[in-house]
């Protein structure tokens, strides 16, 4: 038998301190439009 459990993460901006979420396949802030970099830059 499964077990789920959901965890709620909120990642933050580093200019703005707004929430960074993962829209549209990459992440962005929603306040700044911050892209904060990842590991294939």
């Amino acid at each position: 038998m499964a077990i789920h459990q959901h965890t709620e993460l909120t990642f933050r901006c580093p200019d703005c301190d707004g929430a960074v979420v993962f829209e549209y396949g990459s992440w962005q802030c929603e306040d700044c439009g911050h892209a904060p970099r990842h590991g294939a830059d």
